[in-house]
């Protein structure tokens, strides 16, 4: 008598296991995660914001940001590799938080009519309805630094760097089509010239200089004028 052979087992649909459906699993960096655990993603960033705000990128720890969360340190790893893969994440998304808070700033201005300088002007890290830095607008000063300390941030950091960077050169490439630069001035050397004036304003700031009202660029603007128009 043959034997049959065994039918081959049946391949279980992870989709179809009973309490497992497209509902209650979301896939997440290459993960399947359940939609209530992103809550404890965000609190996890929430709380490194707050914590790298307040004692800078070299001087915050885990355990404190887990305690800020009201979680435990061995849950950051739930989300994330190690401390540096957090504090990436963190100046990531605070990096999109100012520089979405910089385009606003642009949008209220009046398109036709705003002083390229006041558009310069806004892009400072305190926007001018701020009544203290923001925790963005700290990490935003932070995550210079970190690109300049961390290789790996670096490389992690640097295309948002160069986005912020970019804001300045069409602000300084519209100016030059207008006629209100001279168009013989270096576009990348003006660009960083404001950049890194904004930047240097910001530490001030953070150290107790009070903050300047971009209004009190209009004054700037007529030397700056002298200076930068066609001849």
């Amino acid at each position: 008598m043959v034997k049959k052979a065994p039918a081959p087992a049946k391949k279980v649909d992870k989709r179809r296991t009973p309490g497992r459906t497209n509902k209650n699993v979301v896939n997440v960096d290459g993960r399947d995660r359940r939609p209530w655990a992103l809550a404890s993603k965000e609190r996890l960033l929430t709380a490194a914001t707050e914590e790298i705000a307040a004692v800078g990128f070299e001087r915050a720890r885990l355990a404190e940001i887990a305690d800020r969360a009201e979680m435990t340190p061995g849950s950051v790893y739930t989300w994330f590799a190690n401390k540096e893969d957090l504090f990436r994440a963190v100046l990531e998304e605070a990096f999109d938080a100012q520089l979405l808070s910089n385009v606003r700033a642009l949008e209220k201005l009046p398109a036709d009519s705003a002083p390229w300088l006041i558009k310069i002007a806004s892009l400072i890290p305190r926007n001018s309805d701020d009544d203290d830095f923001t925790n963005a607008q700290k990490l935003l000063v932070e995550t210079y630094y970190a690109s300049w300390r961390d290789p790996l941030a670096r490389d992690v950091l640097a295309p948002r760097v160069r986005e912020h960077f970019a804001l300045y050169v069409k602000i300084i490439d519209d100016a030059k089509d207008e006629g209100e630069i001279d168009a013989s001035l270096d576009t990348q050397m003006l660009a960083s010239l404001f950049l890194g004036l904004a930047m240097g304003l910001a530490l001030i700031g953070m150290a107790g200089i009070g903050p300047t009202d971009p209004i009190n660029w209009f004054n700037i603007g007529v030397l700056a004028d002298q200076v930068m128009r066609p001849k």
